[in-house]
């Protein structure tokens, strides 16, 4: 992994945060990584088996895919298209507005990275969801009336949180996550611990929501000192994370049912960001921690244990840490054996590349 802060001008991002940046943009450099794998591999493209001369004739006659599937009702392959079409789309302005926010707050326009991420936690990933969830509902909502998909039509925080807990269900990851906390963090406006309030701060000059409502003589965000500045990456970089993590998750699920990829690059993966997330919970201050992220970590640390003893090799040290965050390398394991599985993942790419050509 690249760093995402060596040899960057105008950084002025305190050194206490740097952990959790590079978290951020290793999962953010992880989703990228999806969608460029998927155009090389022609991931992102499907076939709809036409079965007599009939279809082939009509189809031929139409001049929209999806009104002929519409006509003949082939709502399975409208939301099979849909789904290979719309991921790539919402995930690649996801990662733009991600990019730009972390950007930002390297250089302390921490009202700007508010902004940014508001789109992508609230709406984006809305529809991530939706498609986790049905499939075939999100397709026809999206053919017939797309604003229903809108994220204000799922009702209230608690019915947001009922929601996403079905999406952990399906992804098994309950235990991992906790449903009402995510709900919490996107949706609600009234508690101190979300980003709703604060977004909406960084995005209005004057707000008057009675849970958001500006202070007198202050405008919002506008004059923030560097003690405010300080609390402001606290909360983003103690948060951001977490939600990141999550998104990951749904897009992996996601692409699984159109592409495979093989358990041991997704362990790969699913070790560096591991490491990375223990080394992030160790920096963040105490009064930023709680209890969901806490078990979120916790979580993630017996993952990592397990899958490090069960592949023999023993608990990982800070030292160990540090080096699976960057390489994906086990604990202790020798230089020779991480470049082969490196070289390993590098062919297999090569030849999806290959076999899209021919």
């Amino acid at each position: 992994m690249v760093s995402s802060l060596k040899n960057k001008k105008n950084s002025f991002l305190p050194k206490e945060f740097a952990i959790a940046h590079e978290l951020s943009f290793i999962i953010h450099d992880v989703m990228a990584q999806i969608i460029q794998s998927g155009k090389e591999g022609n991931f992102f493209t499907t076939t709809i088996d036409i079965e007599n001369n009939d279809d082939n004739e009509s189809l031929e006659k139409s001049n929209d895919i999806f009104a002929w599937l519409k006509v003949q009702n082939r709502f399975n392959d409208r939301a099979k298209v849909l789904k290979i079409t719309v991921l790539p789309a919402i995930l690649s302005d996801m990662l733009h507005c991600i990019y730009e926010a972390l950007e930002s707050s390297r250089k302390s326009k921490l009202n700007i990275s508010y902004m940014l991420i508001r789109k992508p936690l609230q709406e984006s990933l809305y529809l991530l969801e939706a498609i986790v969830l049905d499939e075939l509902d999100f397709s026809e909502k999206l053919a017939e009336d797309p604003l229903k998909l809108r994220s204000q039509n799922a009702g209230g925080v608690n019915a947001h949180g009922i929601r996403i807990q079905k999406v952990l269900d399906i992804l098994n990851e309950s235990s991992r996550f906790d449903a009402s906390y995510i709900a919490q963090l996107r949706y609600d406006k009234a508690h101190d611990d979300s980003f709703d309030g604060i977004c909406n701060h960084a995005m209005h000059l004057f707000t008057e929501h009675k849970a958001i409502r500006t202070e007198q003589l202050n405008i919002n965000f506008i004059f923030s000192g560097w003690e405010q500045k300080i609390s402001q990456w606290s909360y983003l970089y103690s948060r951001i994370p977490y939600l990141l993590f999550y998104t990951l998750c749904i897009v992996e699920y996601i692409v699984s049912s159109f592409a495979l990829t093989t358990p041991e690059y997704l362990d790969d993966i699913q070790r560096r960001i591991s490491a990375s997330i223990l080394l992030w919970w160790r920096k963040v201050d105490e009064h930023y921690k709680c209890q969901q992220l806490n078990r979120f970590v916790q979580v993630t640390e017996s993952w990592l244990n397990e899958h490090c003893q069960s592949s023999g090799y023993s608990l990982p040290t800070e030292k160990d840490l540090l080096r699976m965050s960057d390489t994906g390398a086990y604990p202790k394991e020798k230089i020779l054996s991480v470049k082969k599985r490196n070289m390993k993942y590098k062919i297999h790419a090569a030849l999806n590349k290959m076999l899209v050509k021919q």
